[in-house]
């Protein structure tokens, strides 16, 4: 997986119900929202099929769409293109 092992267990109780709030109060609504979840979404995937497909799988296997925004993100966010090059290295 991406980033190394799953936790078993997630954060607090309260130190989660505390992160919900402030991200529902400051975080992103209705259209912005559906753009953020959609772009996470899409990012997420690339990455894990790029950790078992390698950067050929990825490239056959993501629609064009759904690589068009990679691309963006490979372009412009710095930790992104780190994660993304990270993964490749380990193949």
């Amino acid at each position: 997986m991406a980033g190394g092992e799953m936790k078993s267990e997630g954060m607090p109780r309260l130190l989660g119900e505390v992160m919900a709030g402030i991200m529902t109060a400051a975080g992103p609504k209705g259209v912005n929202f559906a753009r953020y979840s959609l772009d996470y979404h899409i990012l997420r995937n690339y990455l894990h099929v790029l950790d078992v497909w390698g950067e050929h799988g990825a490239n056959n296997m993501i629609p064009a769409y759904s690589l068009e925004i990679v691309k963006k993100y490979l372009d412009t966010d710095e930790s992104f293109r780190a994660l993304a090059e990270k993964i490749k290295s380990k193949r």
